[in-house]
């Protein structure tokens, strides 16, 4: 029989949406009640928050996707040589 996991379990990560997950959801929280509430200036208030968040957490989910991106010309290759940048361009080419 698997044993079951603890909250308390040493090995267990949380997970890297739950921050975005809360962001997201506290904009569309304040959106939805930015259309709601009747009062003038406090509507616009909770929309433009509510945008803001939204924002934030598509961000925040992009830097992480992006985060352990390496491009190619900087990724190791198996190489035996770790200074392995193309030479700078040489000629006139500043016109």
């Amino acid at each position: 029989m698997v044993p079951r996991r603890t909250v308390n379990d040493p090995d267990t990560k949380p997970s890297p949406y739950r921050l975005p997950i809360l962001v997201g959801l506290a904009g569309v929280i304040l959106l939805a009640l930015g259309f709601i509430i009747p009062i003038q200036g406090w509507n616009v208030l909770l929309i433009v928050l509510g945008l803001m968040l939204l924002f934030a957490a598509a961000f925040i989910i992009r830097l992480w996707f992006i985060g352990d991106w390496i491009p190619t010309l900087f990724a190791e290759k198996g190489r035996d040589s770790k200074d392995d940048l193309p030479p700078p361009p040489t000629g006139d080419w500043r016109s």
